[in-house]
């Protein structure tokens, strides 16, 4: 198993932290596990749309017609 430090760690986040520990019954390095777990499980980038559209632009392109490309409107809800 590897291990890491984690240094300039303010000490309120580690209280909040420990605490949160205490509330879910486990340890302070469990709980700092399992939340570093979390966060790598989905590594796929996450769209940040329209700035990802805006970086296919060059100066002075229309962004309107890569807008529409992605324009997906959700259709109104089934209120019967």
């Amino acid at each position: 198993m590897a291990s890491i430090t984690i240094r300039n760690l303010s000490q309120e986040t580690k209280e909040r932290l420990r605490l949160h520990a205490i509330e879910r019954g486990c340890s302070l390095e469990s709980l700092a596990r399992s939340i570093l777990d979390s966060a790598t499980m989905n590594t796929e980038p996450k769209p940040n749309f329209p700035y990802n559209l805006i970086a296919l632009l060059e100066p002075g392109d229309d962004i309107e017609p890569y807008l529409r490309d992605h324009d997906h409107p959700i259709p109104d809800p089934d209120l019967k």
